[in-house]
């Protein structure tokens, strides 16, 4: 699909889009100092991630070129957003489901080793049909546990059982 000129690059695709979840995560964190009026919090937080983002890349670019700028990008977006979950549970507590989150979060880690485990040891085809059903495992908890067929309209009769599916 791409150039061959391209694939080097492609391990860090992986890493980029961690560091642009925890940019997500942030930014849905950022509402706290935005309910009560102390927006200066997250001058503060993007300050500290930037200071981070930045001493990595002056520090380990030289030496790892972009794979160190990738992981960068991961340890500033994520001190910023552990530093506006920290503070925002102080001043504006929310109880997030940190057990679910954590679950989906190592869920994903394992079936990625999986995905990465079958590309490098399967032939082609042999690793596609293991890398979709990787995918359709996560998909399947996903929809099981917080999008039931169930609750749809048209299709939910189909799915409604004893266990609710």
């Amino acid at each position: 699909i791409i150039g061959s000129d391209y694939w080097p690059g492609l391990d860090v695709v992986p890493v980029v889009m961690v560091a642009e979840i925890m940019m997500g995560v942030y930014f849905n964190l950022s509402f706290w100092y935005k309910l009560i009026d102390r927006t200066i919090w997250g001058a503060w937080f993007s300050g500290v991630g930037c200071a981070v983002l930045l001493a990595i890349n002056v520090i380990f670019v030289p030496r790892y070129g972009y794979v160190a700028c990738a992981w960068a990008g991961v340890a500033g977006y994520g001190t910023a957003m552990t530093l506006s979950y920290v503070v925002g549970q102080r001043y504006y507590p929310i109880r997030y489901p940190l057990g679910e989150i954590a679950a989906y979060v190592i869920l994903a880690a394992a079936l990625f080793a999986g995905i990465t485990v079958s590309n490098a040891g399967l032939p082609p085809i042999a690793a596609v049909g293991v890398n979709t059903v990787l995918v359709a495992v996560f998909a399947a908890v996903v929809v099981r546990r917080d999008f039931p067929l169930s609750s749809l309209l048209v299709v939910g009769k189909y799915f409604r059982g004893k266990r609710g599916v």
